[in-house]
């Protein structure tokens, strides 16, 4: 399966796949489309569409970060997206025990113990969010990040395998038939803090790019301004001037350093990057799980915890660190209520 580190194709795959359209990857910077005629007119394209950002790549329309194309996909982003909700029907057998084993080799409390308790098929919440994002810096980029976070475990990102496959298995499903398990608030947290994650994720490379010409730039200005001051300091040392005359070339120095300041001042606020975010769209599926109950214990200490086996992965899901918020399989906890922390977070 051809992959691609192009950021403006891997956005525009992101975003033709949201509003239901079809992305095939020709090569690392070009991909063909079939757009919805509802997308297709907001874009005044074809519905049938190749894009590159190649120049010259024949029967394609070239697209970049400067180009108007990109400008009408941004404004696309900034449509409000709604929520929508689905059910999987899953027609496989839901296994209620011979968990142990799995438990005892994936879930590992590094200074306590985990016991399995029972296990019973439920209905799971996820939320799948795909969160558009604009940066700006010396350019401005737009881009997207989806996932899918577990909304009865809180784990965020979570990998739900074939569960969308197959149109023939989403079926139509009231929401309000499975209680929300996290309020409101706790929703929003998770999302701009997975999304967050990504987007840094996603702008690293930039970011980077970033940092050395605002190294190189302000290398380049500190060589020029110091040889100036240099050059006005010497001819103080070695003329003989007057006391008066020597006043006007140190503020002569004075000035060519504030110059310096202003224009390292200038060069950091042109590199700078920001990045402002917000949710796009969002789908609630409920997916047929098995739920695990274990008991976790630290010395004395005891609480319930309750692990989810997704038949379309077929893997335990981990965990979720109580302090930083990360997935984890490994984790100790603490000597208080047993809570779950991750080695990275665990002091």
């Amino acid at each position: 399966m051809l992959a691609t580190n192009d950021p403006i194709i891997n956005t525009l795959e992101i975003v033709i796949s949201t509003y239901d359209g079809i992305a095939e990857l020709i090569d690392e910077k070009t991909i063909n489309v079939l757009l919805p005629e509802k997308l297709a007119k907001s874009l005044q394209l074809e519905e049938e569409t190749t894009f590159s950002t190649a120049i010259n790549t024949p029967n394609s329309q070239f697209i970049s970060y400067h180009s108007e194309l990109l400008n009408r996909f941004a404004e696309i982003l900034t449509e409000v997206g709604n929520v929508t909700t689905l059910g999987i029907k899953y027609d496989g057998y839901l296994k209620t025990s011979g968990f142990e084993k799995q438990i005892s080799q994936k879930i590992q409390p590094l200074n306590g113990l985990i016991r399995f308790v029972d296990a019973k098929p439920e209905t799971t919440r996820y939320i799948w969010c795909n969160v558009a994002y604009t940066a700006e810096a010396d350019e401005k980029r737009i881009g997207m990040v989806s996932f899918i976070f577990n909304e009865f475990t809180s784990v965020s990102p979570v990998d739900i395998g074939d569960a969308l496959l197959w149109d023939a298995d989403k079926i139509p499903v009231d929401d309000t038939s499975l209680a929300q398990n996290m309020s409101d608030r706790e929703l929003s947290h998770i999302i701009e803090e997975t999304s967050a994650n990504l987007i840094q994720t996603d702008l690293e490379n930039w970011q980077a790019k970033l940092h050395r010409a605002l190294t190189r730039d302000e290398e380049r200005l500190k060589n020029y301004y110091g040889t100036i001051s240099t050059e006005i300091a010497a001819k103080i040392q070695h003329k003989e001037l007057t006391v008066e005359q020597q006043e006007k070339e140190q503020a002569r120095i004075e000035a060519t350093n504030r110059e310096l300041d202003r224009k390292i001042a200038d060069i950091r606020e042109r590199y700078a990057l920001s990045a402002s975010a917000k949710l796009h769209s969002a789908m609630v599926l409920h997916l047929p799980t098995v739920h695990i109950n274990c008991t976790l214990q630290r010395k004395k200490i005891k609480r319930d915890v309750t692990l989810v086996w997704n038949p379309f992965t077929k893997i335990i899901e981990p965990l979720r660190c109580e302090v930083s918020g990360e997935p984890v399989y490994e984790f100790y906890l603490d000597d208080k209520e047993a809570k779950i922390i991750s080695p990275s977070a665990w002091k």
